[in-house]
């Protein structure tokens, strides 16, 4: 795991130092790079296989291959096996080593054969061309400037990118109108014009043509397929047999390191299937930890689930471990917690503190993320069958789908359902585009455009391989949400304690499995994350199986209505707006006194606000990168 960054088309030591000084976060054990004319590639490093020889870059054994990697390679000893059977002579142990004699062999095909998750960076000085690639999910990130004579500069971090002294910042003005509906920035976008993200499951193939000229190809190398059903025929237990031996063997390979390996555990069936299966492999009591909330807030579901983590910790003999916060916590760290996002960003932070408590334990961490997202849990997925049954239904009468809802999301339902997938899925963002431009100032929306974030979301549902109405959602969300904003938060928050995280619900494998489990598995008579949950009762409590879950969530609007009141106001006072000439602060402070008057429902409105001015203060204004881990 290591923070990476480079150049292709120049040698340009001075500006990869900077580049290596603002990811020390993502690497604190190491620094090193390796330039020549027509690169530089240089590396943060955090040791977690082959602490003594894995340092990077790596070379092949001329030295005219040169290669850098953050993530983890999981098959990468069978593969040093193989290769060396081919006469490939390797110098230290790391699975980084095996990329570059990978890619002598299979050329840029070398990706297909690699199992695990990576930003990868590598040079090839005998045909001048390089190569970026992210892995298929998108647990690694990695982001890329082009400069006007050619240069390609990428990091794994924008801010590597905004320490180059050449940039200079600018709002990309679709990026944050999209932002503010999403909660997030969507690949391959990012709030600065000029800088972009690679996307999940893509390579860039960099190359050096005649006159020092350079050629820029961006592709797709592999895609998960939703319509691969394998479920159909068989019996409860004989698919959960099957996702079980193959969970087990991802938790397993997530288990390989040279140093300790703990486990979040939220008190789900999630976190505690895999705590669960770790503890059963690990030859050593493995480490739990669990995020509370201090005593103020009295939540009974976070209550319950910290009572349940500590029963799966009980039963599985581990070295249990609790991270408490309070809304004090959030006001004192909100500036620096979002500063490790480089954007505006609205989605998930409480893995910020958590992340804090495990890296004083342990480098690496297993988490449940990727289950919710691939099996069906959230609203989206909720409502996914019951609206096509709805739209389609005629006269019929209410669906028995719909009746098996919720009333909450029964009315949600009635007020968004609609034939078209994007059309009620963009009924559920924070703002819509209509509310959007009455949330600008009139100078704003004039330099905006005419820009639809409905139209970008439905571009996500073209190329769509699934059959069946859910796995229609998940696919579009496994393609846009869960790379953009969960597995964002995720990397961000951990690395920014020099954590890593592995996630095995997200192993290649075991998601061919997940995406061909036919709907009426996932979600079963109303009971979401049924087929899941049935694999869980193997080995959790059927009380914690069956619980209504939350996850690592903060009960930010209560916050924001209590504890956090003053600091909104100013936060978001005309003065500081008026400033920006983005918004139109009448509006806002519309919104603010509708909020503290008792209509809750805007939080989730005035929460993106807040973290977009937090960002601009503190990017745009002025630029603070972390040069330390915290």
């Amino acid at each position: 795991m290591c923070g990476i960054c480079g150049v292709f088309g120049r040698s340009d030591q001075d500006s990869l130092q900077g580049m290596m000084r603002v990811l020390t976060h993502r690497g604190p054990d190491d620094e090193h790079s390796v330039s020549d004319q027509a690169f530089s590639l240089g590396t943060r490093r955090l040791g977690i296989i082959d602490l003594e020889g894995g340092r990077q870059p790596l070379a092949n054994e001329n030295q005219d291959i040169w290669v850098v990697q953050n993530g983890e390679i999981y098959n990468y000893v069978s593969l040093m096996k193989k290769l060396k059977g081919f006469g490939h002579h390797f110098l230290s142990r790391s699975d980084t080593e095996v990329l570059v004699h990978l890619y002598e062999e299979k050329g840029q095909k070398f990706l297909e054969e690699i199992d695990g998750m990576f930003a990868i960076a590598l040079w090839d000085n005998r045909k001048k061309k390089g190569m970026l690639a992210r892995d298929r999910v998108g647990k690694k990130p990695l982001y890329y400037h082009i400069t006007q004579t050619g240069a390609l500069y990428f990091s794994s971090e924008i801010k590597g990118l905004l320490s180059l002294p050449f940039f200079k910042k600018k709002i990309h003005r679709p990026a944050l109108h999209h932002f503010l509906s999403y909660k997030h920035v969507p690949a391959p976008l990012t709030i600065y014009e000029g800088i972009f993200a690679l996307p999940p499951a893509h390579q860039l193939i960099y190359r050096i043509v005649e006159n020092g000229k350079a050629t820029i190809e961006i592709e797709r190398y592999w895609q998960l397929d939703f319509s691969q059903v394998w479920t159909e025929g068989l019996s409860e237990d004989e698919i959960v047999d099957t996702l079980l031996d193959s969970l087990q063997k991802s938790v397993e390979k997530r288990l390989v390191s040279d140093v300790p390996v703990g486990t979040f555990l939220s008190g789900g069936v999630d976190s505690g299937l895999c705590t669960a299966l770790a503890a059963m492999m690990s030859p050593q009591p493995i480490q739990t930890f669990t995020l509370a909330y201090g005593d103020q807030d009295g939540n009974p579901a976070k209550e319950r689930d910290r009572r349940f983590a500590a029963i799966v910790a009980k039963r599985y003999q581990t070295h249990h471990h609790e991270a408490v916060i309070d809304p004090h916590h959030l006001e004192e760290d909100l500036s620096d917690i979002l500063g490790h996002f480089d954007e505006p960003f609205g989605g998930v932070i409480s893995t910020y503190f958590l992340a804090r408590l495990i890296s004083q334990e342990v480098k690496v961490a297993i988490s449940g993320d990727g289950a919710d997202e691939i099996f069906g849990s959230y609203l989206s997925h909720r409502l996914a069958i019951p609206i096509h049954d709805y739209t389609q239904g005629g006269k019929k009468g209410v669906p028995d789908s719909v009746a098996l809802l919720n009333q909450n999301d029964q009315n949600i339902l009635k007020q968004i359902a609609d034939e078209k997938e994007w059309r009620w899925r963009y009924r559920l963002f924070v703002f819509s585009d209509e509310e959007k431009y009455s949330l600008y100032s009139e100078a704003y929306i004039e330099a905006l455009g005419e820009v639809s974030t409905q139209e970008h979301l439905k571009s996500y549902f073209g190329p769509l391989s699934a059959l069946d109405p859910l796995n229609r959602i998940l696919e579009a969300e496994f393609n846009s949400q869960l790379p953009d904003q969960v597995l964002t938060f995720v990397d961000r928050l951990s690395m920014a304690h020099s954590l890593e995280v592995r996630a095995p619900y997200l192993d290649t494998d075991f998601l061919k499995l997940a995406a061909g489990v036919e709907s009426a598995w996932k979600i079963r008579k109303g009971e979401t994350k049924y087929i899941l949950k049935k694999a869980g009762l193997r080995y959790l409590p059927k009380e914690l199986v069956f619980q209504p879950k939350e996850g690592f969530l903060m009960p930010i609007n209560q916050w924001l209505l209590t504890y956090m009141g003053d600091y909104v106001r100013e936060l978001l006072s005309p003065s500081r707006l008026d400033k920006q000439g983005i918004f139109n602060s009448a509006y806002i402070q519309i919104l603010l006194e509708r909020f503290y008057q008792g209509n809750a429902f805007l939080g989730a409105k005035l929460w993106l606000l807040i973290v977009f001015q937090i960002w601009h203060d503190r990017y745009m204004d002025r630029f603070e990168v972390l040069s330390s881990p915290l």
